[in-house]
């Protein structure tokens, strides 16, 4: 007996097809000013919030990176010398005071090998001093700086590392370290490297001298070049 759905006792019904679904709303923009923005405070830091920034506290203020490392004050101290002595470039200048024009010792027993370097240094503006042998001296001692030739005798046999090393004690007893050593060599060994340290020589230039080893020499030790045609 085949079934029809006219003898269904039970019709089905069909279910009413569902409403569409009603389209979200657009979100509203949100619109913020710069008042409504509040900035997070620096980690592990506390602050006092003002209108415009964040100020540390008192016991909050941290020491410069470079306290307490001897090596990394002695680079700041000569990074802010260095910067002290090019705000003081004048000096030297056209119409400057001549007492107010830096001087430099060239100690060589040749004259024809010291006469160079003397004229580098007057071209940079300096005031030269130039002599066989160290000259006598009354405070205040006048040199910013001293080359010394490493073939250079002293009365006792000794070469310019000794010379050198009378120059530092001499400036020294005038009451005066702030004298840059330099020490001029052709070449120098290891041994000799080390002597011209613990003579007191602050830098080392080998020869052919230039320009730019004699004036690096000096700016690395914070002596301002008068006049430099390189930087005009």
């Amino acid at each position: 007996m085949s079934e029809r759905d006219d003898d269904d006792p039970k019709p089905r019904r069909r279910r009413a097809p569902l409403p569409p679904a009603a389209a979200p709303a657009a979100a509203e923009p949100v619109v913020l000013s710069l008042r409504d923005v509040t900035m997070p405070p620096p980690p592990d830091r506390p602050v006092e919030q003002t209108d415009s920034e964040f100020v540390l506290s008192d016991d909050e203020v941290q020491p410069e990176p470079w306290l307490g490392d001897p090596d990394a004050e002695r680079a700041a101290q000569r990074a802010a010398r260095r910067a002290q002595v090019r705000r003081d470039r004048f000096r030297g200048a056209p119409g400057a005071d001549a007492d107010d024009v830096p001087q430099v010792l060239v100690l060589d027993a040749d004259a024809a090998s010291r006469q160079p370097l003397c004229e580098l240094l007057e071209s940079f503006g300096f005031q030269v001093t130039s002599s066989a042998a160290l000259p006598a001296a009354e405070p205040p001692w006048p040199y910013v700086a001293v080359f010394v030739d490493f073939a250079t005798r002293t009365d006792d046999d000794g070469d310019g590392i000794e010379l050198a090393k009378q120059v530092r004690e001499l400036v020294r007893e005038l009451g005066d370290a702030r004298s840059v050593m330099v020490l001029v060599a052709q070449q120098l060994s290891s041994i000799d490297r080390v002597r011209a340290g613990l003579a007191g020589c602050d830098e080392t230039v080998l020869k052919p001298l230039t320009r730019g080893n004699v004036a690096r020499a000096l700016d690395t030790r914070g002596v301002a070049l008068p006049s430099d045609s390189r930087r005009v």
